[in-house]
Formats: structure tokens, C-alpha cells, sequence
């Protein structure tokens, strides 16, 4: 069945919004796997520097859970978007379309109240650790720094979801 004209605008303005998110969540995932790689070189230092001149990187579990929690939580939303994420079709493939945008529709609703309450359980928490001043325990960073990354990707991840459900609501 064809669509109206103002279907067909509300459609393109949605196809748009999804194209910008998925672009902002690429160059997010892309610098989570910066940090990734930071990880992974610093890691290698220290063990090429423990073996060749017995010294340590300072700092280094500090370093590498801020790199690496940053790299996980500013990738997930990428996967989102991309629908990458591990389902089980087997159970909805014999649906018809509308009742599996339905289905969709609900995962993905599930899925950014999920998303939703990590970030704001997270927001919580650091926002305690604000308060009370909390840092890491080596190279005395400010937890904010380890929070920033899970916050961002948190919302992120909510409003991929989000509109992943209206995309499938409206096809």
C-alpha cells in the first residue's frame, strides 16, 4: 500500500534522525575503540618496560579500567543501532510483519528501560562520588572520569532504542 504524502514525510524524517544517531554513535564507538587501543598500548609498555628495564607504568590498572570501561560503554550504542545485538529469531520467524514490528517494537522498549535505569542508577552513584570527593586509588583521578563514558553511552544507548521502537512501529 502506498503511502501519503505525509507519510512519506514523516517516514523520511524519521530514516534522517536514524542516519544522524547512527553517525554520532559510529564516531562514539570509533573513539571507545581508540581508547581500547590506548589500553592495549599501555599495556604493552609496562610489560615491555617490567621486562627490559624492571619498571612499571605507573598507574596502570587506574588507566587501563578507565580505557577500557570507556571503550564497552561508548560502543554499545553503535550496536544498537546497528541491531548487532544477539537475538533469538527462531521463535519470531514465522510471525507476520506487523506482529514482528510489534515484538521488535517491545525488545527495544525493554531494552532502553534497561539502558535507562543503569544510567540513572549510575548517575546516582557518581554523583555520590562527586560529593564526597571519591578518586581512583593510584594516579588519584576523579571518578567522574570513569562515570563519563558509562553516562554517555547510557543515553546514547536509550535513545538508539528509542528509536529503533518507533522506526518499527511505524513501518
Amino acid at each position: 500500500m502506498p503511502r501519503s504524502d505525509s507519510g512519506q514525510r514523516r517516514y523520511a524524517a524519521i530514516e534522517r534522525l536514524f542516519a544522524w544517531a547512527e553517525n554520532i554513535t559510529r564516531l562514539a564507538a570509533w573513539f571507545g575503540m581508540l581508547l581500547l587501543g590506548c589500553a592495549a598500548l599501555v599495556t604493552v609498555a609496562d610489560i615491555l618496560a617490567r621486562r627490559s628495564v624492571n619498571v612499571s607504568v605507573y598507574g596502570l590498572v587506574d588507566l587501563t579500567q578507565l580505557l577500557v570501561m570507556g571503550f564497552v560503554f561508548l560502543s554499545i550504542p553503535y550496536g544498537l543501532m546497528r541491531e548487532s545485538h544477539v537475538s533469538v529469531e527462531f521463535a519470531t520467524d514465522s510471525l507476520p510483519p506487523r506482529a514482528l514490528a510489534g515484538v521488535k517494537s517491545l525488545a527495544a522498549l525493554l531494552g532502553s528501560a534497561f539502558m535507562l535505569a543503569i544510567t540513572i542508577f549510575s548517575w546516582t552513584r557518581a554523583m555520590q562520588q562527586v560529593e564526597n570527593g571519591d578518586v581512583s586509588q593510584t594516579l588519584g583521578m576523579p571518578f567522574i572520569w570513569y562515570w563519563t563514558p558509562l553516562l554517555v553511552g547510557g543515553l546514547f544507548s536509550v535513545v538508539a532504542s528509542l528509536l529503533h521502537m518507533v522506526r518499527f512501529l511505524l513501518l
